[in-house]
């Protein structure tokens, strides 16, 4: 029996049982906000049910080009606001709260490898995921804009890089 996906996603959403769909189910849920994850060894689709807000533009393009304006974004010191690795933890926070990102750190770095967002100023590296520590800072990055003038110096890197970004995403 040939089963057209579209009618097993529509039909895993409206809650209907699926044991009546021969073959494997592997996993099916609610696409919300999808840019696109194929993962090696076929295509996979990751839904987010966010407790943050989406973002207006979510297409490739559009947060390529915000990645590309928050590398050059300064501040008003005119240092530049994105300088160090670690800082790329703030876009993978936004990216996969706001706009179906992976939600995991390793997986982000090839998304943006695959954005061509690889050779940038600041590269992203998957090392830099794992040396951050932000304990005090929520977890709902929406929140974070009202840490720009409590965080600590640490958390403050994070914090900037994040609200400029949501700011240039809309």
């Amino acid at each position: 029996m040939d089963i057209d996906i579209k009618e097993l996603i529509k039909a895993a959403a409206e809650g209907i049982d699926l044991k009546d769909f021969k073959g494997d189910v592997v996993g099916v849920k609610v696409v919300e906000n999808e840019i696109g994850n194929v993962e090696a060894g076929g295509i996979g689709v990751q839904i987010y049910h966010e407790k943050c807000s989406p973002m207006v533009t979510n297409t490739e393009e559009d947060v390529k080009s915000a990645i590309e304006k928050l590398m050059e974004a300064r501040d008003e010191n005119g240092t530049y606001i994105m300088r160090d690795q670690d800082q790329w933890y703030a876009v993978f926070r936004v990216l996969s709260a706001k706009c179906g990102f992976p939600q995991k750190p390793k997986n982000f770095v090839v998304t943006m490898a695959n954005l061509g967002l690889d050779n940038l100023r600041v590269p992203c590296k998957y090392e830099s995921f794992r040396k951050v520590s932000l304990h005090n800072l929520p977890q709902n990055v929406d929140l974070w804009h009202q840490y720009q003038n409590t965080a600590d110096q640490y958390s403050m890197k994070q914090v900037t890089v994040a609200v400029r970004l949501m700011e240039l995403m809309g």
